[in-house]
């Protein structure tokens, strides 16, 4: 009798999320430097070390994002840290999904049987979207945190208006953070929370709560005009980037990878696509259940909002990132819907599931079949080779429209001067050419430049000269499938190149 009570008082003990945030944290820290630097994370390394003045000065006039994120990114990078440069600021984002994890087992699951609270919390915890997104030296996992925290308490509000400071006042502040940290989640969760508080608060408290919200961020109101400019501008600049030329058509692949990324990760093998309908179709149906459909109307009016405005900025290789404080509560719908389905089946489709994590895990870290290969690059190693074999005379010609620029410049550390081929650099590009001793292209196998610019430069730079090329990144086979689906016929087989005219 004393073994069996000892037994179970040490079960009770046991804590899911304590567990959970433990091996969570060893994906996180393990090897933040498995992945080069890229040119959105460069932007954030040149901004933080500034002083605050500059880095707000930075925020207002010259990016789109609000300054809240840099800011602590400037403190936590003064800290004496077991890391460095990059490594150092997604440390900082690791420890914000760690705090998401936190938040979701608190507002959301610590209350249910232990079974049930294992499955949710490892579902959302071992994700391979937040194993992507989570470690990187942008502000995708502290919006994460922060929206969850703003539409748990701006929820809580709702399901009891009678405490109104009480309630309100932790959903004031944690929503005018979330617009502090990135204008998309801010305004998707507000205007969800718009659409539908009206009825439970009354239209006075729900007016007087979005006003003081406005009030708040008056400092920042020119600069939110600014990017909301630029928001309304994207469809042209990034249109060279569709896969379709058709802004309806096109939302058809958006959806689908963010779907893909949201769900099975985007370093998978192709088995684990089979999976994707089946974790949707289950999402959907555990949000059919009472305990979520309460919450349904809000967080849908948020996600429709939060879609609309991240879909026509960024193109689909980007959308997931965007989106990412929704995985909580998907994770959360998926986890009612295996759990509504008989006890046999639950079993398999848990394990399927959480094996094809795994697997995603294992490809994530072998740097191995990722759908974007622009996360995987091979920025570092062709710049080891240009410093090794390039010569100070000769020319560096990066493309600028399919090659991460920033980045490789930032690897060659300035030993080299670099041009971008562009529309309007190719004029100065051509002159350089003939007096150079060798003339180096690195660029993208897919020239998506306007009239294959960049392929036109290749061949005038290589003309008379004797040609070698290497080639990066192959593509796995179902990559070039999906090429050749999207662009015809004929498909590279590597995802970058590097020719040298001598």
């Amino acid at each position: 009798m004393i073994r069996s009570h000892s037994a179970h008082t040490v079960k009770n003990r046991i804590s899911p999320v304590l567990v959970v945030l433990c091996c969570q944290s060893v994906l996180l820290f393990w090897n933040l430097d498995l992945l080069p630097a890229w040119g959105d994370e460069l932007f954030t390394l040149r901004t933080v070390g500034h002083p605050i003045a500059t880095i707000i000065s930075t925020a207002r006039y010259a990016d789109i994002h609000p300054p809240l994120y840099p800011i602590l990114l400037h403190y936590w990078d003064l800290l004496p840290l077991p890391w460095s440069g990059i490594a150092a600021l997604r440390a900082f984002s690791a420890i914000a999904v760690l705090l998401a994890t936190f938040l979701f087992d608190h507002f959301w699951v610590c209350h249910w049987k232990a079974g049930r609270r294992w499955l949710t919390l490892v579902l959302f915890a071992f994700s391979p979207c937040i194993l992507l997104y989570g470690r990187m030296a942008r502000s995708y996992a502290m919006q994460t945190g922060i929206a969850l925290l703003a539409i748990s308490l701006l929820w809580r509000w709702l399901q009891e208006p009678n405490l109104t400071a009480r309630r309100a006042v932790p959903a004031f502040t944690a929503a005018a953070l979330l617009l502090y940290t990135d204008y998309l989640p801010g305004f998707a969760v507000l205007a969800g929370f718009s659409l539908i508080a009206w009825r439970r608060l009354g239209l006075a408290r729900a007016t007087l709560f979005c006003a003081a919200i406005a009030a708040s961020c008056t400092p920042w109101l020119l600069a939110f005009a600014a990017a909301l400019r630029n928001w309304e501008e994207a469809a042209t600049f990034r249109a060279h980037y569709a896969l379709t030329g058709n802004l309806i058509v096109e939302q058809g692949p958006k959806i689908a990878f963010g779907l893909i990324s949201l769900t099975v990760g985007e370093s998978f093998f192709p088995l684990s696509l089979a999976l994707v309908p089946v974790m949707l179709t289950l999402a959907w149906w555990g949000s059919r259940l009472r305990v979520f459909g309460p919450v349904r109307p809000f967080l849908c009016l948020t996600a429709a909002i939060a879609y609309f405005g991240a879909a026509r900025w960024v193109t689909w290789p980007f959308l997931a990132a965007r989106l990412l404080w929704l995985l909580p509560f998907l994770m959360f719908a998926l986890a009612l819907g295996i759990l509504r389905c008989a006890p046999p089946i639950r079993r398999i489709v848990a394990t399927a599931i959480l094996a094809s994590f795994a697997f995603s895990a294992a490809l994530y870290f072998r740097r191995e079949d990722y759908a974007n290969l622009g996360y995987t690059a091979p920025v570092r190693e062709i710049a080891a080779r240009i410093k090794l074999e390039a010569s100070a005379r000769d020319l560096i010609l990066i493309d600028e429209y399919n090659t991460d620029v920033d980045a490789i410049q930032y690897y060659l550390r300035g030993y080299f001067k670099t041009f971008r081929v562009s529309a309007e650099t190719v004029a100065l590009v051509r002159t350089l050419i003939p007096p150079a001793p060798a003339v180096w292209i690195v660029r993208n196998t897919r020239d998506v430049s306007p009239g294959h610019l960049l392929t036109a430069v290749q061949a005038d730079a290589c003309h008379g000269r004797r040609r070698s090329d290497v080639f990066y990144e192959r593509y796995s086979v179902w990559q070039r499938s999906a090429l050749r689906w999207i662009g015809g016929a004929t498909a590279p087989e590597y995802f970058y190149e590097v020719t040298v005219c001598t």
